[in-house]
Formats: structure tokens, sequence, C-alpha cells
């Protein structure tokens, strides 16, 4: 089995290119999603999810969400993606949990400009009209660790032009990379 970790930051378009993946096949577990999922159980009132994660973190250590996601999983697929790692220690306990196959650590990145202009576009629920509220999500991220996993990628696909271009580069990297689809 391929196993494929995406790491960027909010906007940069680490959602298309896992739908492109799972659009070919792919197994695509969104870590975010897991959260919520586990939020909406277990999250206390008022709580943001964003508080919620930290929370979770702070008991359950920082690969919680990458053990959580994991689990998720279930049956095994030639390709399974993970959407949204946000540390190294995440990133090291896929390599725990996943021993044996071949894991791939890919990040999008995205100016800061362009993202938040995708974002003030696409308002999912989480998204914010406030730039400010942007760049505190912007920290927040950074502060689960996401900078380094960036750093540490194996590959860093660029997203900083049309949807287009940025589809060709990863249909490229598909092809190329993952010879997958």
């Amino acid at each position: 089995m391929k196993v494929l970790l995406i790491a960027g930051m909010p906007g940069s378009g680490k959602s298309l290119f896992s739908n492109l993946l799972k659009d070919k096949g792919a197994k695509v577990i969104v870590m975010s999603d897991v959260v919520k999922k586990r939020f909406s159980e277990d999250g206390k009132p008022g709580e943001r999810l964003m508080d919620y994660a930290k929370r979770l973190r702070t008991i359950y250590g920082n690969g919680v969400v990458a053990r959580l996601s994991v689990e998720s999983m279930g049956s095994p697929s030639p390709l399974v993606v993970f959407d949204g790692v946000r540390s190294l220690d995440e990133v090291e306990e896929f390599r725990n949990l996943l021993q044996g196959n071949e894991i791939f650590l890919v990040s999008v990145h995205s100016p800061p400009s362009i993202r938040y202009e995708r974002i003030m576009n696409r308002m999912r629920p989480d998204d914010s009209k406030d730039i400010s509220l942007v760049k505190l999500r912007d920290k927040e991220e950074l502060d689960f660790g996401l900078g380094g996993v960036i750093a540490m990628s194996d590959y860093i696909i660029t997203n900083s032009s049309s949807i287009a271009e940025f589809k060709r580069e990863c249909e490229d990297f598909i092809k190329r990379v993952l010879k997958f689809g």
C-alpha cells in the first residue's frame, strides 16, 4: 500500500489535491473530519474546534489525530491519503503505525496573500472574512508544528497560479511519483 500524507496551510489547495486522488480511486481520510466527528461527540459547550484539537493533543499526545485517522481507515487500499497532517509527531505516528508501506510526505504551498484571498472567497464553515482571524488561524496551525512538516516534506507542490495549472502539477506528481491511476 502507498500512503500519502498531505500538509499545507489553510487555503493552499490540499483538498483539491486530495479530491483529484479520490477521483482516481484513492481512499482519502480528511484528518480535520476525524477531529470534527469526535468533537461532535466529546466537545465541551462553547469550545472551539481548534481548542478541542489542542485539548486532545494535551491529553493523548501530539500523534493522537494520526492514530484516530488510521483507526478510521477501514480496509486497506492501494493508495491511502491522509489530508491535513499538522505536526512531525503525527508524521512519526503514521510511520510507526503504517510500517512496511511506502509513505510520501507532500506539502502544498501557496503564498499567504493568495491563500487569504481563497479563504475569503470560499467561506467554509470554519473560515472567516476577518483577516485578523485568518492570520490567527495560521498562527495556531504553525503552533501545532505545521511549519516543521512543510520543511521536512519529501515533495512540495506549489499552488500559486490557476486551478488548471495546479491540477496539471498534481497530475504530473501522481503519475511520476505515485505511479497511480
